[in-house]
């Protein structure tokens, strides 16, 4: 039940990264044929895209850990023992927790602070697409508790 819980988050993760991925390109295609094609481009075109990268990365950040695809030096952990190797993967794993966890703090505070604000384009309280950051954050710690110090990294065929 538990590996089957965190496949399912993982794949629901990727599959809502890539669509707000997709969505993304849709609304810049649409916006470089209006401004091209009909000589108008609406001003919520490049506000909106531009929070849905953000989106789309911050939910695509807590899969990349997940298959180990995150930017890291390995060179020390194969050159080590297997006690400090150890040791060395749960610091990592300690660091990703505490550091997503603090970031999701910090994050879900700022977001907040921009209640009273409305963006340009959208017309919505910059809250409400700022909240992408505290949950981005908030996924990777999950994914990081999930995953565990020790686990190695899924593989796409594991999960999909």
């Amino acid at each position: 039940m538990f590996k089957s819980f965190y496949q399912g988050l993982y794949r629901f993760l990727r599959w809502l990264s890539s669509g707000i991925l997709a969505l993304n390109v849709l609304v810049i295609i649409y916006s470089v044929f209006t401004r091209y094609v009909l000589n108008h481009s609406p001003i919520w075109s490049d506000e909106l895209s531009r929070y849905a990268i953000v989106a789309s990365v911050m939910l695509a950040m807590s899969c990349s850990y997940v298959e180990g695809r995150h930017m890291r030096v390995s060179y020390l952990e194969q050159t080590v023992s297997q006690t400090a190797r150890r040791f060395i993967e749960f610091y990592q794993w300690l660091a990703i927790a505490g550091v997503a966890l603090f970031f999701a703090y910090i994050s879900f505070r700022y977001a907040l602070s921009l209640s009273k604000f409305t963006s340009m384009g959208l017309s919505v309280s910059k809250s409400i697409p700022l909240m992408s950051l505290p949950v981005g954050f908030m996924t990777l710690f999950l994914m990081a508790l999930l995953k565990g110090p020790f686990k190695k990294p899924l593989n796409r065929e594991e999960v999909c």
